[in-house]
């Protein structure tokens, strides 16, 4: 699509000169707008604080990932807020790559740290939960990684093997808790 011309209409009629005059101011003035608009948008997104957006994000994610208890909010919820949040993020770190270089790196960065974070989380929560989707009975389910084993080598009783040990039983909340102690000695 091509500019038209401000002489003339969509039909190719000529106009008025005082329509001329008024088209074109309008066209000035929309200009104007638009350049106010940027500015706006640059100084509300300045206002905001992108460490600030990087917890939130964090705070989802935990009420996303958390084992012990069924998050508060909806899944497609979340997920909204978070899409919401990272576009934020983004158009924060766009605007300062053109104007503040520095901040700029250390926002990427803040934002790799985030993710590595949440792929940590992630994968602890679905190992937990196939662990306790497989195994309830924890020592039901040694026999029977014992039994199935032994049965591959041929041998059809598992006290040929040798005694297997029963485990200590752990709860939910000492399982995520022991991961917890292991995720900030890995940080």
């Amino acid at each position: 699509m091509g500019r038209r011309s401000t002489s003339s209409t969509k039909s190719g009629k000529f106009m008025n000169p005082t329509d001329q005059a008024r088209k074109e101011a309008r066209k000035r003035e929309l200009k104007k707008n638009k350049k106010q608009r940027m500015m706006v948008r640059a100084a509300v997104l300045k206002m905001k604080d992108p460490r600030q957006i990087i917890r939130d994000m964090e705070k989802l994610d935990e009420m996303e990932f958390n084992p012990v208890q069924q998050p508060l909010l909806n899944e497609k919820v979340l997920r909204d807020k978070r899409k919401k949040l990272r576009e934020t993020f983004e158009r924060i770190v766009r605007l300062y790559e053109r104007e503040n270089p520095e901040t700029y790196k250390e926002l990427r960065k803040l934002e790799l740290d985030y993710e590595t974070k949440r792929g940590q989380l992630a994968l602890y929560f679905d190992s937990v939960k196939v662990c306790w989707e497989w195994c309830v009975d924890p020592y039901a389910c040694q026999w029977q990684k014992q039994h199935t084993t032994t049965a591959s080598m041929g041998v059809t009783n598992p006290a040929q093997m040798g005694a297997v040990p029963q485990p200590s039983m752990k709860t939910k909340d000492q399982v995520y808790e022991a991961f917890m102690r292991e995720m900030e000695g890995l940080l």
